[in-house]
């Protein structure tokens, strides 16, 4: 076994920068453009979502959507395994630093179970995510982050 793997600071600056600048249909018809694009290998396409190695392995990313519209780009940036977190939060921390350095401040950070760090564009927003066994980079329309919001917000509330 090499070891965990997480992208270097350049690496995820690199990523960072594509994806935000990223200029596409956001049609799941057109993943495989995406994809090749990126440089993924198509895994899996069904009728909502398409899976992707990014060189993370298995389902280690993919877009996701509904009625033919994508709705969210995930890309791992580190190796997914559960007896790294602290390995998978120091990666977070290392990135969230890197990409505010070539990025500028966050637009937000959410903490919680789930920390996430976002940065606006006019459009679309990019986001740094910890989840307990890896670190995830993703791209969301604003239009869907705001409908994702509210519907966590209603799910919180309804907790409470």
């Amino acid at each position: 076994m090499t070891g965990w793997r997480a992208l270097s600071d350049a690496e995820i600056v690199v990523l960072a920068l594509r994806l935000r600048s990223l200029h596409w249909s956001w049609w799941l018809a057109d993943v495989q453009d995406l994809a090749a694009e990126f440089g993924w290998r198509i895994e899996r396409i069904g009728p909502h979502s398409v899976s992707v190695d990014v060189g993370f392995g298995l389902d280690s990313g993919g877009v996701d959507g509904w009625d033919g519209q994508a709705h969210h780009i995930v890309q791992s940036v580190t190796d997914s395994a559960s007896d790294e977190a602290d390995s998978v939060w120091n990666a977070f921390v290392r990135m969230t630093r890197a990409l505010t350095d070539a990025l500028g401040a966050p637009t937000m950070r959410i903490p919680g179970e789930y920390p996430q760090v976002r940065w606006a564009g006019p459009q679309q927003t990019l986001m740094l995510r910890a989840l307990p066994n890896v670190v995830n980079l993703e791209l969301v329309p604003n239009e869907q982050l705001a409908l994702d919001d509210e519907g966590e917000a209603l799910a919180e509330a309804e907790r409470s």
